[in-house]
């Protein structure tokens, strides 16, 4: 005889039991990642704070800055910088005049000076390159005493282009000569 089973149930039994632990298995997963996430977020909020605000303070620094560039820019513009210019080369020529040193030069001139030739006058000028433009007139006793003095300044290192311009003899005997030469001194003064 077989067996009566007998079904009271008003629906057929299903067995949810797998489908409820891979529900729970997910959302155990779902709720870790999110922790996961959200400590990640705070950690990179944290970690980039320091960096955010220093990012911020080097922006402030650089307006800042910027700032400081345009209010010397618009003091530059206001100077009159040629006035500025004549005035700074009127000083440095004066210095220059006044560092000149005439013991020094006239000792050059007696080194090179034929011994027949004297000077009546020495007029300097100076240039912007450190070299002492010298107008020299000059006597002599003999007609070749320009040709000496010439001579004399091409050989010496502290002097350079020496050009006659006039010789004349006056009723004595002698002879007068006007020359240009450039001298440059041991310590030369540039003129910016």
């Amino acid at each position: 005889m077989k067996p009566i089973h007998l079904n009271l149930a008003s629906r057929p039994y299903r067995d949810y039991r797998p489908v409820y632990a891979v529900v729970v298995v997910s959302s155990l997963l779902i709720a870790f990642l999110m922790l996961n996430n959200v400590d990640t977020f705070i950690h990179y909020r944290q970690s980039t704070g320091t960096t955010r605000a220093e990012i911020a303070q080097r922006e402030a620094e650089a307006d800042q800055e910027l700032r400081r560039a345009q209010s010397v820019d618009a003091q530059l513009r206001s100077l009159n910088l040629s006035a500025l210019d004549k005035q700074t080369r009127f000083i440095n020529y004066q210095l220059a005049q006044r560092a000149f040193s005439w013991s020094e030069l006239l000792d050059h001139l007696e080194n090179v000076l034929a011994d027949d030739v004297r000077i009546t006058s020495v007029a300097p000028s100076f240039g912007e390159n450190g070299i002492i433009h010298l107008q020299l007139n000059a006597a002599a006793k003999s007609s070749d005493g320009m040709v000496k003095t010439i001579t004399r300044f091409n050989k010496e290192g502290s002097f350079s282009n020496p050009f006659p311009s006039i010789l004349s003899s006056t009723e004595k005997g002698d002879f007068n000569f006007t020359m240009s030469v450039d001298y440059r001194p041991s310590a030369a003064r540039v003129i910016p």
